[in-house]
């Protein structure tokens, strides 16, 4: 499979709007950084996209991304959610639905505020996000790679990790369970972000 990291940035990205310090005002390329999102592209093809935060369609241009097959979320904050509208281009594109999956109550809130995207296909009908939910929390097969869940802390919250294979991503992690070591043994990749 290949990685590609869409965005490392902040809730607020960076550079901050208003902020004078002197990372906000770099011109070093590094200190332009978007939303926190991540691409795996398995040998099969299909992509695998981790959150779409506000900067999804940007990212998606930049990075010349043609299709997206399935979304794990790995919680419901606004810099890694509220781009998902943005996956209705993808729905048009493929005419396919594009199964989301997270923990029950991260699918809670994505039926609560986006329910409007969570419909069957339509033949002729794609200009709305064509998507489905799917609740998670122990190990599941998608376009036959493992998926393993990992519990991690995120402040108050409970969310998710992921382990694709010997690869695994953390994002707003301020504490892992001791329970969730065992999940991380064997690893050849580990993205953090604390």
């Amino acid at each position: 499979m290949q990685l590609t990291m869409l965005g490392v940035g902040s809730s607020a990205g960076t550079p901050v709007v208003g902020c004078c310090c002197a990372t906000c005002v770099s011109t070093d390329l590094r200190n332009k950084r978007s939303r926190c999102s991540s691409l795996i592209t398995l040998d099969s093809g299909e992509n695998i996209l981790i959150d779409t935060g506000p900067d999804l369609r940007s990212q998606a241009l930049r990075e010349n991304i043609k299709r997206v097959d399935a979304v794990l979320y790995t919680h419901t904050h606004a810099d890694h959610l509220h781009g998902i509208d943005d996956l209705r281009a993808f729905c048009q594109i493929q005419r396919n639905q594009i199964p989301l999956y997270a923990k029950d109550d991260a699918v809670s809130h994505i039926t609560q505020k986006f329910g409007y995207a969570l419909r069957e296909p339509m033949a002729a009908f794609w200009d709305l996000p064509v998507l489905r939910t799917e609740t998670v929390s122990t190990p599941f097969e998608l376009f036959g790679v493992n998926v393993i869940p990992i519990p991690v802390q995120h402040g108050r919250s409970q969310i998710f990790g992921y382990r694709i294979g010997n690869m695994a991503y953390m994002t707003d992690v301020s504490e892992i369970p001791e329970s969730s070591f065992a999940l991380l043994q064997g690893l050849d990749i580990l993205l953090i972000d604390c």
